[in-house]
């Protein structure tokens, strides 16, 4: 891809040594993972300031420096101030990769408790039925029946869209944590379908209260493709409060549990 196909959506202005022409190699956060011709987004993190690596980068051959600081003076190469770097290696990664979630099958789950489980138990179901099915999770992420570990439950945003880019899988099944989704992890991915399993006590030394871990959550169910669907579990009272607000919403939600009124209720259950 080329620097000003990159940089497309966005304003460069005047800047020196611009060659909109240049090829971009790749996309990274990492001072330590440049290379030639690569983009390095800096990024503020809660113990270290990407912005403080940007001459490393840029000793490592970066094409283009983002960043949310002003530009510093005199830099060799483009700098793109951004109001926000998380939500911008999303998008960039994004489109660097072709926006690949838009081009596959995409499932997400959410709650507190169960997304491990789901995940496996989805993709065994998936696989029975002949389909090959990749997995983005807290256990490891499997990309084309190939293993990697994994150190978050959601990775950042330029490895997700790298592994979506890279699965030649029929589904793929991403869980989806609140810490992933308020850290723009999942900027740029759509869904053909996102699960809400369950909301319960945790996390709450970073959302502060329930209803802004509640809120962090339903953001998954913004990035539903047009004709998107939702899975809620309205046995949980926050995925009733989800289902009715995207109800009104005009989402497609296809509600489970024991109310009658669910769109697959539960009837009996036996061990």
């Amino acid at each position: 891809m080329k620097l000003k196909e990159m940089l497309s959506d966005y304003q460069l202005g005047e800047q020196p040594n611009w060659d909109g022409e240049q090829i971009i190699t790749g996309i990274t956060d990492s001072s330590r993972d440049i290379m030639e011709g690569m983009v390095f987004v800096a990024i503020a993190g809660f113990e270290q300031d990407g912005h403080d690596y940007i001459p490393h980068a840029i000793a490592q051959g970066a094409a283009l420096i983002v960043g949310e600081h002003d530009c510093p003076e005199a830099l060799p190469i483009p700098y793109l101030k951004v109001a926000n770097s998380r939500q911008a290696l999303g998008q960039l990664a994004d489109k660097f990769y072709d926006h690949p979630s838009g081009r596959k099958r995409v499932i997400g789950i959410t709650g507190t408790n169960g997304k491990t489980t789901t995940a496996f138990f989805l993709k065994h179901l998936l696989e029975q039925q002949g389909y090959g099915v990749s997995m983005i999770g807290t256990i490891y992420n499997e990309i084309n029946g190939i293993q990697y570990p994994t150190p978050n439950t959601t990775p950042n945003a330029e490895k997700v869209h790298e592994l979506i880019a890279a699965s030649k899988d029929d589904f793929i099944v991403i869980e989806v944590s609140s810490h992933g989704l308020v850290q723009y992890r999942l900027e740029g991915v759509v869904f053909d379908y996102a699960l809400f399993m369950n909301l319960q006590h945790d996390h709450l030394d970073y959302h502060k209260t329930m209803e802004a871990y509640f809120e962090a959550k339903a953001t998954l169910f913004d990035k539903l493709k047009p004709d998107g669907k939702a899975v809620v579990n309205t046995d949980d009272a926050w995925g009733l409060k989800l289902a009715q607000r995207l109800v009104s919403k005009g989402t497609a939600v296809i509600t489970v549990g024991h109310l009658e009124d669910a769109v697959m209720s539960i009837k009996k259950m036996t061990n």
